[in-house]
């Protein structure tokens, strides 16, 4: 769908909005008029429940009274913003800041626009290639605004660092907006206590309950100062169509609402869809634009500014070893020019000189100017990054490339690509723990000192974190150019890390191995856990502490989720993952069902119901289709050889949820067999699928769509 008929469609069901007086329910299928419930001030929310990924959220008004109810609502909303991605978070501490005395210009014109309360736009787009000081820029406008109370909400994207969720978006714009103007916090909890489904809508529903519902109709902040909402690295959301959506949804707004006391400003680079997108006709009359070039006068007079201070500021630490008139004239005119106004180069060459594993700067300097003469060649509109390209290989190639580099490379493209499997095609949304850095530790059982040894010299290029707290932090990147070059083999060459393809492969093999290794000879779901714990505890230290404890747990059952994801996505095309598929064969599906949870429920019954044994035999031995009328079910029991099935409950939009149900008893289980029997009597013919390469540990799988309930039953053989 091109960006005009998009954009046509969302200002028809903009403008439907205030074409009645009737609120707007957003259901999952789409916005429906109704009338609104009845409230009181204190308002109790009996089941309001939202699921996201495997985790129940349940928001409960015990009579406590408002305060409760607006940290309940708070805490909800907290659970669906993109985690880290605000100015003064810590996960970006410490942020690029523009350094003192540069951008003087540009910032200066931009404070201006914002204060300008009489300005034809709201809408700002800052572009240029990457590695120009966009974030720089960005942050220091919201520690502008934040410091003269007039910011409402700022969106740092992050690909390599996984900040980069549509969903999220104006959720956390709304967060952060609610957390600042008392008025539309007191709104948002009204909101979501009536609708909490709303944070699983799409991003238009989002934004017309979040921005045009408090700021037009209910005029929120008129006539006051406007509050800046910043969002930059839109080039680093997922997904292009979102991305184009949002420029759609904002231009609409700031276009027709331009007394609504919001601002807002973009930052991208100058990708095509974008460039198309803002090019629009429409589009093109709701902003101005900041190009920020490579090589401008006014960019290489900055870098050498933030140069000769960074380099002042060394020589100021490592006083006693370094001259006063280090570097040399000539060394530093070297680096200028092979900056070429590009700050991403400046800094990482800073960060590369001052690297504490090495604490000796003018050894770095000279090995940096040595890499600068063996690629003489000037940057070019082409290839700006040519220097940039060659600091990052040198870095790479201090790493042995027959000992520790397969190890670095596997860590690199697990962070980059580990959350992304079946190609990148699937996002594996709630599956935190695997990508930590003790995660990947665990599941690629690498030692702790291997690890740090494999990652050690790429110190200035990523924020590697301290073993104490590797059980919930990852790896970071200082810049997504790093990651950029690592996934282009025209720019990395021998230092490309491979596909997503290739990742997945690698992390749906070892899932594979470490679930069948834990799996294979045990019997009971006791001593499966048993074997996990020792297999996690096999490389770490010796006494483990609660939190670890807890980590252990909470890492099993992500790779349980994981591993749901591994067997419903090799299906899909086993002839892609040959290897993986093999392993599949091994695994005792039984046991790994009957952890499961509710959404791992729901979604391995209907990943199996779009499947079917193939022509080529691809799933012969794996997968085979039967019909309802074909199962018995005596040898069922209340314990481990337990079905369960995932409900749909609905009713009000508040207890719209699903629930998992497994018998716990003899009675439990006698009335669950009935009720098998009497859907096989109504339904023989019902479609139901055999999944396991084990034939004692099958199970099979349906779906009741009357009811919404998808089965998961043993069904060994």
């Amino acid at each position: 769908m091109g960006p005009k008929r998009r954009r046509d469609r969302f200002k028809a069901w903009f403008w439907g909005f205030f074409s009645s007086k009737d609120e707007m329910h957003f259901m999952p299928d789409g916005p429906r008029r109704g009338n609104s419930p009845n409230h009181t001030q204190n308002i109790r929310i009996d089941n309001a429940i939202h699921v996201q990924g495997d985790h129940n959220t349940v928001v409960r008004q015990d009579g406590q009274g408002d305060r409760n109810i607006v940290t309940q609502i708070m805490s909800l909303l907290s659970k669906h913003i993109i985690p880290g991605a605000a100015h003064d978070s810590s996960p970006r501490d410490p942020p690029p800041r523009c350094h003192p005395n540069t951008r003087v210009k540009l910032i200066a014109r931009i404070t201006a626009w914002i204060e300008n309360q009489a300005s034809l736009e709201l809408l700002l787009w800052i572009t240029g290639p990457a590695g120009v000081g966009k974030s720089a820029v960005v942050q220091t406008l919201a520690e502008y605004l934040a410091e003269s109370k007039t910011l409402g909400a700022s969106v740092f994207i992050s690909r390599p660092n996984k900040r980069d969720n549509p969903h999220g978006v104006f959720i956390t714009i709304a967060y952060q907006l609610a957390t600042r103007i008392e008025a539309y916090r007191d709104y948002i909890v009204e909101r979501l206590s009536r609708d909490p489904e709303l944070l699983n809508g799409g991003m238009q529903a989002q934004f017309i309950a979040f921005i045009v519902e408090p700021f037009v109709e209910k005029k929120f902040g008129t006539g006051a100062k406007r509050w800046g909402i910043l969002l930059d690295g839109l080039d680093e959301l997922r997904g292009t169509d979102a991305q184009c959506e949002i420029i759609q949804t904002i231009s609409t707004f700031a276009q027709e609402h331009r007394d609504a006391p919001l601002v807002w400003i973009i930052a991208s680079r100058s990708e095509s869809h974008i460039v198309n997108t803002f090019e629009d006709d429409e589009v093109r009359r709701s902003y101005w634009s900041e190009y920020i070039p490579i090589d401008s006068t006014e960019a290489c007079e900055d870098v050498e500014r933030f140069l000769r201070s960074r380099f002042k500021e060394t020589r100021k630490k490592f006083r006693h070893t370094i001259h006063n008139d280090w570097p040399s004239d000539s060394d530093f005119l070297k680096l200028t020019v092979a900056a070429s106004g590009l700050f991403i180069y400046a800094e990482v060459v800073m960060q590369f000189i001052r690297d504490p594993g090495y604490a000796d700067p003018v050894s770095r300097l000279e090995v940096l100017l040595s890499v600068i003469d063996r690629f003489n060649a000037a940057p070019t509109e082409e290839n700006p990054f040519v220097h940039l390209d060659a600091l990052y290989s040198e870095i790479l190639s201090s790493i042995p490339f027959t000992g520790l580099w397969p190890t670095t490379k596997l860590f690199l493209r697990v962070t980059i690509n580990g959350e992304y499997i079946a190609g990148g095609v699937y996002f594996v949304e709630g599956v935190r723990y695997p990508f930590t850095l003790r995660g990947m530790s665990i599941l690629f059982g690498i030692t702790q000192n291997v690890i740090y040894a494999s990652l050690d010299k790429c110190r200035s290029t990523l924020e590697i974190p301290e073993w104490k707290v590797a059980h919930k932090a990852v790896v970071a990147f200082h810049h997504a150019s790093f990651s950029d070059f690592l996934g282009d083999p025209r720019r990395s060459g021998n230092f490309y890390i491979g596909t997503h393809s290739d990742t997945s492969s690698a992390i749906q093999m070892r899932v594979l191995e470490v679930w069948n290794k834990c799996s294979e000879d045990e019997t009971s779901v006791a001593s499966v856990k048993a074997m996990w714990y020792l297999y996690c505890s096999k490389s770490q230290e010796q006494t483990l502490s609660r939190a670890i404890k807890a980590f252990y747990t909470d890492l099993f059952h992500d790779t349980i989720h994981l591993l749901r994801f591994v067997v419903t996505d090799t299906l899909q095309e086993p002839e892609r993952f040959p290897f993986v598929y093999e392993s599949l064969q091994k695994v005792r599906m039984r046991m790994l069902c009957y952890l499961f949870e509710v959404w791992d429920v729901k979604h391995f019954v209907c990943g199996f119901m779009r499947l079917s044994p193939d022509s080529e035999g691809h799933r012969i031995g794996f997968l085979r289709e039967v019909r309802l009328r074909d199962l018995e079910f005596g040898h069922l029991d209340w314990k481990e050889m337990s079905p369960a099935y995932a409900r749909f409950k609905h009713g009000i939009i508040q207890e719209m949820v699903w629930k998992i149900h497994r018998p716990r008893s003899s009675t439990e289980l006698k009335a669950f067999v009935s009720d098998l029997k009497s859907l096989q009597q109504h339904s023989p013919e019902l479609k139901v699928a055999i999944v396991g390469g084990v034939p004692k540990e099958q199970v099979a799988v349906f779906y009741r769509n009357r009811l919404r309930r998808t089965y998961i039953v043993p069904y060994p053989e």
